[in-house]
């Protein structure tokens, strides 16, 4: 267990050294399967919401963005990369998930406000 990660930590440090981060090169695909698991928990949506399908690409884009920008803030790709090989989101994913919900949330507050103001 300890080489392969060994492996991947040798891995990800020459990539990111080199000038463009891999977290970048992997940012398309998170989007991606951000999309795809917001689709998959829409599951079948009655026809009046179908416009609620489009929101899920439109919330994977800006999220996996804040994602990558989390991770290489903090420095803890090698902790969520590890946590993700696990299979299972740990406290550095968390963390990163946590951070991200609240920017979104915060960037998306003075839009709710115009579509629903408070009486």
């Amino acid at each position: 267990m300890v080489l392969p990660f060994l492996q991947i930590s040798l891995l990800l440090a020459q990539l990111t050294g080199s000038g463009g981060s891999i977290l970048n090169l992997m940012r398309p695909q998170v989007e991606a399967r951000m999309t795809r698991e917001c689709e998959k928990a829409m599951g079948t949506v009655e026809p009046n919401f179908t416009a609620f399908r489009s929101l899920c690409s439109e919330i994977a884009r800006p999220a996996s963005v804040c994602v990558v920008q989390e991770i290489e803030r903090n420095g803890t790709i090698l902790q969520v990369a590890a946590e993700a090989l696990g299979g299972k989101p740990g406290p550095e994913s968390m963390k990163v998930a946590a951070v991200c919900i609240s920017r979104l949330l915060e960037t998306a507050r003075s839009s709710w406000d115009q579509q629903f103001p408070a009486r």
